[in-house]
């Protein structure tokens, strides 16, 4: 049986950089929020109720970040994502998940989401995460290998060793080819990328600065205003009002 979505397009391009969001959930409220918050970011959003219909979709159009809930009727989301990528789909996909399923939607990162956010959430959560998955499509990446992992996945790693044994080198290369390529220390490097992030949530979100140590890799809010501090000279709060008087 075909299902029509809630909004169609014929939209086609070429390049992810400005291709539609896709939300897909069973829940009419969940899409309509999702939908309001993106559009009001000047986002083309498509949406979809079953998992049928976002795969006939992603067929259709180059989406740049797919919105995936985990529990839908019929398919659920984890098999979704996996024909979705089978298909060839390129977008980063995030999946929607209720409280209690968070170790469900952790492995479907295995399978190949980028992130998850957890039910019920607020507009900003959303925005947030969706500045931190397309900052990431935009930043140039480095050809070579290592430097391109630590720079894609900064928040997730927590040591060299994470890098060595996802990648299969050793810590020392981690390190020599970081100090090659980069000039910096590993740990430097890492922080580099992480504080990079922190920057933009400060300058785009109403998160406070313990949610940004947070989705920044930071274990503690101290460390953060710390190392932030430390580079940037001046502590995140007061970077966020300099910015914003600035703009």
């Amino acid at each position: 049986m075909t299902q029509t979505s809630d909004h169609q397009s014929t939209m086609t391009t070429d390049a992810l950089d400005d291709g539609p969001i896709l939300v897909v959930d069973d829940d009419d409220s969940l899409r309509e929020l999702c939908s309001r918050v993106l559009m009001a970011q000047g986002h083309e959003v498509h949406t979809a109720s079953l998992a049928e219909e976002a795969l006939a979709l992603a067929a259709q159009n180059n989406y740049r970040v797919v919105l995936l809930d985990l529990k839908m009727p019929g398919m659920d989301g984890i098999e979704c994502l996996r024909r979705l990528k089978a298909q060839g789909c390129r977008a980063d996909i995030v999946m929607i998940t209720g409280y209690g399923n968070v170790p469900t939607a952790v492995e479907a990162m295995k399978v190949g989401a980028r992130d998850f956010i957890e039910k019920p959430f607020r507009p900003d959560d959303l925005h947030a995460m969706l500045q931190d998955i397309l900052a990431r499509q935009r930043q140039t990446i480095s050809e070579d290998p290592i430097v391109a992992f630590i720079q894609t996945n900064a928040t997730e790693i927590g040591s060299r060793k994470d890098v060595a044994n996802r990648l299969g080198v050793s810590l020392e290369r981690v390190s020599a080819c970081v100090q090659e390529q980069m000039g910096l220390s590993f740990r430097q490097f890492l922080h580099a990328c992480r504080l990079d992030l922190a920057k933009r949530l400060l300058e785009s979100t109403q998160l406070d600065v313990s949610e940004i140590a947070g989705r920044s890799g930071f274990q503690t809010v101290q460390h953060f205003s710390r190392v932030f501090s430390k580079r940037e000279g001046v502590s995140p709060k007061i970077y966020r009002l300099k910015s914003r008087a600035e703009n």
